[in-house]
């Protein structure tokens, strides 16, 4: 069995297409695209679309690799670029692209959601390594045991900061040193994970929705540390480290492959179902449904995550992997919607939908749902499109997207006012040919 966030690669989505050959609406991309210029030598851009206006604004443009995220608030992006010269850059701006941060010495730029701290890697003292360094109300703080680390981020309160670092190990093994710091500097805990230094996975640890919890998943399993400590509980099953987005739970695997949920504190599950070991699953934004995903037969299946109750079943998936943070299936407030991406009922990707009685057959790849699953954003022959669900009116926000671009890192602010597109570009500057 593979629960997501377990695997090397994070998240398993699973496409799929309705059991019967369904009623369908096909719409259509009619909109006038933006031409875009762009020179000869490749390099690499980052875009803020605002949603409502079309409006863009560049935040990098130029050579190299590059990571973004929006903060916890979903207002403020971050963008990680190694340069040419392999220099990091970290650039952070605000939702209209007014830069607030721009420096080349730090790495990992973290702000608490309460906006007071800021954590970022940079050289030590002695210019041999990196370190910690945290900044409360404009002043750096000393932190305890900070040699030689990285932040990896702040609890959801904001009120303590998660680093870590690399320790010695016994050979075929990676191990990891995780500390929890109050925002004086205290260090309120320390843990170590152990890891394959053949297949260390992608997942650190991860903070529940309280910040009371810490999951780790290494070698020995998924272990829960208690916030300040230092109590740990290892569950002995198969279990993932992503978190309700809404309670401290967690999706773990039985040994008689039985999914359940696993609250916390008081280690309450309530069982959703038999799982077969092919299968993946993941909460939906909302936390109210589990979505299992079997590639082997070929179902996609949706239980209430309370209850355990059937709300939808679909046949006829398609395995494909997606980044972190994706869902295929949003609970609303009036209903199930659902990306079915690989129905032979369609020439693009199905929407199962409240607001529509029928599939809504979408001509186009790549499908993002907003927050609110009200609008959706994809591409189309080089465009990136959104789709608005109420009126299925189509918007293209960029046209001429280079045919490298895959659509996988288009993603969604909290709120869905803003999409952060990353692309590769054939050259270093482009402009609108439209004022």
């Amino acid at each position: 069995m593979k629960l997501l966030g377990y695997a090397v690669l994070t998240g398993i989505v699973i496409a799929c297409s309705s059991g019967s050959t369904p009623s369908s609406t096909e719409v259509d991309s009619n909109s006038t695209p933006v031409v875009l210029e762009s020179p000869s030598e490749l390099a690499s851009f980052i875009a803020i679309f605002n949603v409502a206006t079309g409006n863009k604004t560049i935040i990098h443009d130029g050579l190299g690799s590059w990571n973004t995220w929006f903060e916890t608030s979903g207002e403020i992006v971050n963008a990680l670029v190694t340069q040419s010269d392999a220099r990091p850059r970290t650039v952070r701006t605000n939702l209209q692209g007014v830069v607030i941060s721009d420096s080349s010495t730090e790495l990992q730029v973290r702000v608490n959601s309460t906006g007071n701290a800021r954590a970022y890697g940079g050289l030590s003292i002695d210019g041999l390594s990196f370190q910690t360094y945290l900044e409360v109300d404009g002043a750096i703080v000393d932190l305890e045991g900070s040699a030689s680390t990285l932040p990896l981020g702040f609890s959801p309160k904001g009120n303590r900061l998660l680093s870590y670092t690399g320790i010695p190990a016994p050979a075929g093994e990676i191990h990891i040193r995780y500390d929890v710091h109050d925002l004086d500097g205290t260090v309120r805990a320390t843990f170590v994970s152990r890891y394959s230094a053949a297949d260390p996975g992608t997942n650190l640890a991860t903070w529940s929705p309280s910040g009371n919890y810490i999951a780790t998943i290494d070698l020995d399993g998924v272990t829960l540390h208690n916030v300040p400590g230092p109590d740990s509980l290892n569950i002995p099953n198969n279990a993932s480290n992503e978190w309700s987005p809404t309670e401290d739970a967690l999706l773990m695997m039985t040994s008689d492959n039985v999914l359940k949920i696993l609250r916390l504190p008081n280690l309450e599950t309530n069982s959703i179902t038999t799982m077969a070991m092919t299968s993946s699953a993941q909460f939906d934004p909302s936390g109210r449904t589990v979505t299992i995903n079997d590639s082997v037969e070929n179902i996609t299946t949706v239980f209430d995550s309370s209850s355990g109750e059937l709300l939808a079943e679909w046949e006829g998936i398609a395995e494909r992997i997606s980044i972190a943070g994706f869902a295929p299936v949003i609970m609303t407030s009036t209903g199930l919607a659902a990306i079915i991406e690989s129905s032979p009922h369609c020439n693009g990707f199905l929407l199962i939908h409240p607001r529509h009685a029928n599939d809504v057959c979408v001509n186009g790849q790549n499908p993002r749902w907003a927050p609110d699953a009200e609008a959706i954003a994809f591409t189309k022959d080089g465009n990136l499109i959104i789709l608005e669900m109420a009126s299925l009116n189509q918007r293209i926000l960029m046209s001429d997207l280079p045919t490298a671009f895959g659509g996988t890192l288009a993603r969604w602010n909290k709120t869905g006012t803003h999409l952060l597109v990353e692309w590769p570009w054939g050259g270093e500057t482009w402009t609108d040919s439209l004022p």
